[in-house]
């Protein structure tokens, strides 16, 4: 589990914004607030470790595109997350700074872990490719751009923070990835658009995520009482079964369906995966989706944060009014720069006392942060 994350300068995250996390907790705030930055900032981080930071780097075109711009002296990137497990618990932390011509640099990088039954922590330090602090007997040769976890992951005393750290994944279902058929993909977790949507249902096997997708699409949609995975010729795609004429049964491919019908089962089964992941973010989960489903969705949420957790970004009055005021974070973007906290204390009390829910809130006068 993700206790908290410490942001500073991540795109329009402004200076030291720390955000604590619980099993469920939703980023509420309007649109352009910088709500996404903060699910892409926990993305990133996993990517560094899945993917190594180059790639992360370049799929957020260039390190100018990640650090929040200056006028002046350019601002130093930092990304600091703190994990508890069963597992054990510890921290790690890298600050990025930007070079001319586009180039970075890791200015500094250090982790801890301590093993659960243990109280002797392991922990590293590096500072601009030179080891300051190591491990015995761990000390492989790094370079200024290289960051060390991802390359002592196998050992013994760090694998575990860095298998919670690649077990994040943060998602903006796109309907048409889900429409197209897809090739098989081998990737683990599900990818951040659905795109490899058809290969993790055929993985798993259907007793995990069969029986609680159906009841999901059942309550959403009516009439879905079957689905499939099928094959056509090297791609896969998803199957409905939508009943029964008579004798034939009625049988539509995902090209068929609509935005809401994917968009649901996408979420579903990012929600779905087995192993659970260690942190699930779902961005505005109500996008092409019948208000009267989000209770659906909420109901799955709430189901998932048992094993997962989970980060939403919302602005869906539904949403909210379901969510306890306490799990709850405002985003607003002041002056360009994005700041999150917890609800206003005079907007928490008037939800507690069942004067108006947070939805009717967010109508009338807007959410504020306490540090509004």
């Amino acid at each position: 589990m993700i206790e908290r994350i410490y942001i500073s300068n991540f795109r329009s995250i402004g200076q030291s914004s720390s955000l604590t996390l619980g099993p469920l907790t939703a980023l509420a705030g309007i649109n352009g607030s910088g709500k996404s930055n903060v699910g892409d900032a926990l993305r990133f981080m996993s990517e560094c470790l899945r993917e190594g930071l180059d790639a992360a780097v370049s799929k957020r075109n260039g390190i100018g595109s990640l650090i929040r711009w200056s006028s002046g002296r350019p601002f130093d990137l930092t990304l600091s997350v703190s994990i508890k497990s069963p597992q054990g618990e510890g921290d790690w932390s890298i600050i990025l700074a930007q070079e001319g011509g586009g180039a970075f640099y890791v200015k500094s990088e250090w982790a801890n872990w301590t093993p659960s039954g243990s109280s002797t922590p392991h922990s590293f330090e590096v500072k601009e490719g030179q080891w300051v602090n190591h491990p015995p007997s761990l000390q492989p040769a790094l370079e200024r751009t290289s960051l060390a976890l991802p390359l002592i992951a196998g050992d013994s005393r760090f694998h575990e923070l860095a298998a919670e750290l690649k077990s994040i994944a943060v998602y903006q279902i796109f309907p048409d990835k889900l429409r197209e058929p897809q090739k098989p993909n081998p990737a683990r977790p599900m990818l951040e658009h659905g795109e490899n949507w058809t290969s993790i249902l055929k993985a798993m096997e259907a007793s995990a995520w069969k029986p609680d997708l159906l009841a999901a699409l059942t309550r959403i949609v009516g009439d879905i009482d079957d689905l499939e995975v099928s094959q056509l010729g090297g791609y896969q795609t998803v199957r409905f079964r939508h009943g029964k004429e008579g004798r034939r049964e009625r049988w539509f491919d995902a090209s068929q369906e609509s935005d809401g019908t994917l968009r649901c089962a996408g979420i579903l089964t990012a929600l779905l995966q087995v192993p659970p992941l260690t942190l699930i973010g779902v961005e505005e989960p109500e996008l092409t989706v019948h208000p009267g489903a989000i209770p659906v969705l909420y109901d799955f949420f709430r189901q998932a944060s048992q094993k997962s957790q989970v980060l939403l970004t919302t602005h869906s009055p539904e949403l909210l009014d379901l969510l306890d005021v306490e799990e709850v974070r405002v985003v607003e973007r002041r002056e360009g720069v994005t700041q999150i906290a917890p609800l206003a204390a005079d907007q928490r009390d008037v939800i507690k006392q069942s004067l108006l829910t947070a939805g009717e809130l967010m109508r009338a006068e807007g959410l504020r942060s306490e540090e509004g």
